[in-house]
């Protein structure tokens, strides 16, 4: 087992255990306080987990999911010019069959061969393999996106670069990833699920977000928390044994919350609320961040 003996995030010597999670090797650093797993997986280890993830065949995409998918679009049209975006291990490619309704031209990354074809068949342009600056050579991109991939790269400083290096000048990077000061870590402890290894192996706060940014000279757009997984929440407080059927109760919760949120008005509201209060104090489940290349 190997393990990092410096800050991935600034490079710095510093780096204690983290206080009540020692047993699952976290690490914060002392200089820019990032916290990430200290021991460094193995392609061995890497390829037996991500083998369980199946591209066999295309997953429906839910009504919600579509829908915000779509508001996250509209957002992105001010920085139209060449019409060229790129989604970062983009899975089945959904969100980029999304931005191909509205006429942008779509390119993917995937690890898997079995996603890579899944894409191609949709008519989306791929790149398979681990990411470099030579993907999609000669192309630059208005938008690069990346949603929940950054928290499973042991080295967030070259995903980071190569990020803004396929970006033109003032194009956009949206990132996102799950929040380690989300107020679920506090309810469930070092049980706290997105503490998974060797599939979660990188955590971020805002403050580590924002200094992961100013490192390569992107220009902040905005940055914030929202999301509050409730079907997690409830049942934390449920004394259980049947994991799996829980598993599938709070997937099933948070979909019909999702679903009713978007149909109900009164419920779409007190989201808003719940997302806006979260915000405030950092404490939704997921980081949002908006980068420009400058």
């Amino acid at each position: 087992m190997k393990y990092h003996s410096d800050c991935t995030l600034c490079n710095s010597k510093e780096i204690v255990f983290f206080k009540n999670f020692e047993k699952l090797f976290l690490v914060q650093c002392k200089e820019c306080g990032f916290i990430f797993d200290k021991r460094i997986p193995t392609n061995q280890e890497l390829d037996e987990h991500y083998k369980v993830y199946s591209y066999t065949s295309l997953k429906p995409l839910s009504i919600a999911t579509k829908k915000s998918y779509n508001k996250i679009l509209d957002e992105f049209e001010k920085y139209r010019i060449n019409s060229n975006i790129l989604d970062i291990s983009c899975g089945q490619g959904d969100f980029l069959i999304e931005a191909q309704k509205r006429n942008w031209n779509v390119y993917g990354t995937e690890f898997s061969k079995s996603a890579v074809d899944i894409c191609i068949s949709r008519g989306i342009n791929m790149y398979q393999g681990d990411l470099t600056k030579n993907i999609f050579k000669d192309i630059t991109f208005d938008i690069v996106t990346s949603f929940e991939v950054i928290e499973h790269i042991n080295t967030p400083q070259n995903f980071i670069s190569i990020s803004k290096d396929k970006l033109r000048q003032n194009g956009l990077l949206y990132c996102t990833t799950p929040n380690f000061d989300a107020l679920l870590r506090f309810i469930e402890k070092n049980k706290f699920k997105i503490i998974h290894y060797p599939e979660h192996i990188s955590f971020f706060t805002k403050k580590s977000i924002l200094i992961l940014g100013n490192r390569y000279n992107l220009k902040t757009i905005k940055v914030f928390t929202s999301g509050l997984d409730i079907g997690r929440f409830i049942n934390f407080f449920k004394n259980t044994k049947d994991v799996q059927n829980n598993i599938k109760a709070i997937k099933t919760n948070n979909e019909n919350i999702r679903e009713l949120s978007g149909n109900n008005n009164f419920v779409g509201l007190i989201k808003n609320i719940i997302n806006f209060c979260l915000n405030i104090f950092n404490k939704g489940d997921t980081l949002k961040i908006y980068w420009i290349k400058k």
